[in-house]
């Protein structure tokens, strides 16, 4: 869809007043367009509502999916990992709701499975380029002004100095008493570089980790023969963005009540 075409939807609902509330709509919405649908803004304004739009958009539609498809891999992997954190679902929010952001403090485990799913496989391995303004010294070292830079976020994150056995998905190294440093830092970027939208992916990545985690199950594929298929942790990279390839798993409901959750989620969201 482009840009104009996502615009105009959010503007046709208005008209109709059955938008959701959105980014858009809520700009729209502050500056008292009427239901209408017919209200000339300026056209220069009206140019920068649909980029930020799109930008925010597009900015988590590749690097957000990505984590998150590491993520069913790691489940599809490590499926103790997957048990630990359901029971934690269980025992701090049962089994009639599904989390919310209320419940994020409560949730120390799901809060290690969002962190290590940035750190296991960042999206963006190598980051955003920077460029030296100055002539910068490093030990014996001169990197001279402006030259373009790339942080290797990859191995920053994968450091065997820093995090035990890097390559395996482990959500405790972040909890007492291991306290392995939170990937942040790093997995967005740096400076003047740095993720803007970190905060609101911080969010979607909890709030979709944990739900995953409190109604399905995942589990590897079988081939026709019934023998198990061991998903490869491989990777390729369009750009300067990097995401699994596509890989074989199961996934189903844990039982009839997370059923009826997900149908209310599909209903209220359709």
């Amino acid at each position: 869809m482009t840009i104009e075409a996502l615009y105009q939807f959010v503007r046709e609902q208005m008209a109709k007043g059955i938008q959701r509330e959105s980014y858009v709509s809520s700009v729209l919405a502050q500056d008292k367009l009427s239901d209408s649908g017919n209200d000339k803004l300026d056209e220069t304004y009206e140019a920068d509502i649909k980029c930020t739009a799109a930008i925010m958009y597009a900015g988590g539609a590749d690097t957000t999916v990505s984590t998150i498809e590491s993520f069913i891999l790691a489940m599809t992997i490590y499926s103790e990992v997957l048990k630990k954190a359901q029971a934690e679902i269980d025992n701090v929010i049962g089994a009639d709701r599904l989390p919310g952001f209320e419940d994020r403090q409560n949730l120390p485990y799901i809060n290690g499975m969002v962190k290590e799913s940035l750190r296991w496989m960042p999206a963006v391995p190598m980051g955003a380029a920077h460029k030296a303004d100055n002539d910068i010294y490093y030990r014996d070292l001169c990197i001279p002004k402006g030259s373009f830079l790339l942080p290797n976020i990859w191995w920053f994150l994968h450091n065997p100095d820093i995090y035990q056995d890097p390559e395996c998905f482990d959500p405790e190294r972040y909890l007492e008493p291991r306290n392995e440093p939170d990937p942040d830092s790093n997995a967005y970027g740096y400076g003047r570089r740095i993720c803007p939208g970190r905060l609101l992916a911080d969010e979607s990545l909890f709030i979709v980790i944990a739900r995953v985690v409190a109604v399905f199950d995942i589990e590897k594929d079988v081939d026709e023969q019934g023998n198990t298929i061991e998903p490869k942790v491989e990777f390729t990279t369009v750009g300067a963005l990097s995401r699994p390839v596509d890989y074989p798993y199961r996934i189903k409901p844990r039982n009839a009540k997370c059923v009826g959750l997900i149908k209310a989620v599909e209903e209220e969201h359709p």
